[in-house]
């Protein structure tokens, strides 16, 4: 009897082993050569980007719009290939599932020093274009059984857009300060704007394994944003187009936990934070009704966003 039981035991062990090294080979082949993995995810967006106006002449501040999101829902994509054993390429993308929640906070100043002049609040204000697209190249510098790094070098392209109608506002006229309120009509067309970024990039991962959890890390880092932003005002029929050179700044920051439901899928979910820090450049103003148009050049503008993404996806491993 002792014999027997001894003999399960080892046949228990022996497919535990088993289970745990095909596990592990499973983990190594996502580094090696030839092979693919596709994601197909959901995630919810939150951010506020930020369109300022300057003085040329002095480099006071005399206009700035507050553009937020709020939980706007996005569908991701990625994909995976290893084409060497050293190197993957990766090319994700996601975009908005319908118009999201955004809101606008318009301030201008007559004198930056003494408080806002004129102030606009607009709850009325729709996310019209969310979407990223993101190409990179990881040479992986160390790979073991628990553990993977890499340099990165990548280039993405953001676009964000909103529109705002309605409102309330708070003017000051020729007589007083913040002396005139009012409201806008509901549902009038107030300010359309949207931002690109064009953003070539390195960075590092990692990759820690555990039994069949996998944790990753990255982070991104350019210094040669291409940053540029279009502002349109219905009721005026004046257009803003700002063009902020390609020396922009942008830093990212994501962390993800996957678990390994079977040899081939993996569930994940994720956070990744981005920020696009102010970009300063000309902006070219354009009348649609009279067709005048002309260009304030030096640091007439601005643009910068700040965004937290936050995942839930399924990864697939051939």
């Amino acid at each position: 009897m002792k014999g027997r039981k001894a003999l399960v035991w080892l046949g228990l062990a022996a497919l535990g082993t088993e289970a745990l090294a095909e596990a592990q080979t499973t983990r190594e082949e996502q580094l090696q050569l030839g092979a693919v993995g596709v994601s197909l995810g959901v995630g919810l967006l939150n951010g506020q980007a930020r369109e300022k106006v300057y003085d040329v002449e002095s480099g006071q501040k005399i206009s700035q719009l507050n553009w937020s999101i709020k939980q706007v829902p996005t569908l991701h994509l990625g994909l995976k290939y290893q084409p060497m054993d050293w190197l993957s390429l990766d090319l994700n993308g996601w975009t908005r599932m319908g118009k999201g929640d955004g809101h606008l906070k318009d301030y201008d100043w007559e004198d930056e020093n003494a408080g806002w002049s004129d102030y606009s609040d607009h709850p009325d204000t729709h996310v019209t274009k969310a979407w990223q697209a993101d190409f990179a190249a990881t040479a992986w510098a160390l790979k073991r059984d628990d553990l993977a790094l890499g340099v990165m070098l990548g280039y993405q392209r953001n676009q964000f857009g909103w529109q705002a109608r309605g409102g309330r506002y708070t003017y000051s006229s020729d007589e007083g300060v913040r002396d005139e309120s009012g409201e806008f009509p509901a549902g009038q067309k107030g300010i359309s704007y949207q931002q690109t970024y064009d953003t070539p990039y390195v960075g590092l991962v990692g990759l820690y394994h555990f039994r069949n959890w996998t944790l990753e890390g990255k982070f991104k880092y350019s210094q040669w944003v291409r940053a540029r932003d279009h502002d349109r005002h219905h009721v005026t029929g004046v257009t803003y187009d700002g063009d902020y050179g390609d020396n922009g700044r942008m830093q990212s920051l994501a962390v993800a936990l996957s678990y390994r439901v079977s040899p081939h899928l993996s569930l994940r979910a994720g956070v990744d934070h981005q920020v696009y820090a102010e970009a300063k450049g000309s902006t070219l103003i354009k009348d649609t009704h009279s067709g005048e148009r002309f260009r304030i050049a030096g640091d007439a503008g601005s643009q910068s966003a700040r965004t937290t993404m936050s995942t839930l996806a399924l990864t697939y491993a051939f």
